[in-house]
């Protein structure tokens, strides 16, 4: 099954075991009927932060969502040689999830792998975030800035601004630190 097919899966799962109509989820994410009705089909690509909100409101870890696995562990969670559990999002874009398996976790930690010619589509969330580019360039648009990045260099900002990360000059990596 693809990441797509079982994000959707997973939404559609979660919505009606908790009887909950198509468009009180709608409503609850911010988001027209049609638009979720299209997350939920797989029709669509289902943004990073809808899911977050999505495992808030059905009260689930999005890992779940994004892998069909809960969180076992409470006390320590290791991830050897940054193989966590990967999702592609869609070809030139995935993360790496590096503390799935610790549960009611408040950071977020990924690696996330970004071709050159991907443009995401701008995404606002809330907590925080940090990125630190580990490999290529990165331009990182919050707002209405741009702002550029070299292997080594760091950013800090507010996620409830639109904003995306779109490598530049080829392949980027960079490590993503979110909290909720």
């Amino acid at each position: 099954m693809s990441d797509n097919r079982l994000i959707a899966s997973k939404l559609y799962e979660l919505r009606t075991f908790s009887d909950v109509s198509v468009e009180d989820v709608a409503e609850k994410l911010g988001i027209t009927a049609d638009e979720y009705a299209a997350y939920e089909s797989g029709k669509r690509e289902v943004p990073i932060n809808v899911i977050y909100k999505f495992a808030d409101i059905m009260d689930t870890e999005a890992v779940y969502i994004t892998t069909g696995k809960l969180p076992a562990k409470s006390e320590v969670a290791l991830v050897y040689d940054g193989k966590g559990v990967k999702t592609e999002r869609y070809p030139g874009y995935s993360f790496t999830v590096l503390a799935g398996e610790f549960k009611g976790r408040t950071m977020n930690p990924m690696l996330v792998e970004i071709d050159e010619n991907e443009r995401p589509e701008l995404v606002c969330h809330g907590g925080q975030e940090f990125n630190y580019v580990l490999e290529g360039a990165l331009r990182v648009h919050i707002g209405d800035k741009d702002y550029y990045l070299r292997t080594g260099d760091s950013i800090f900002f507010n996620p409830s601004e639109p904003h995306a990360q779109m490598a530049m000059g080829g392949k980027a990596r960079f490590l993503t630190v979110i909290t909720e």
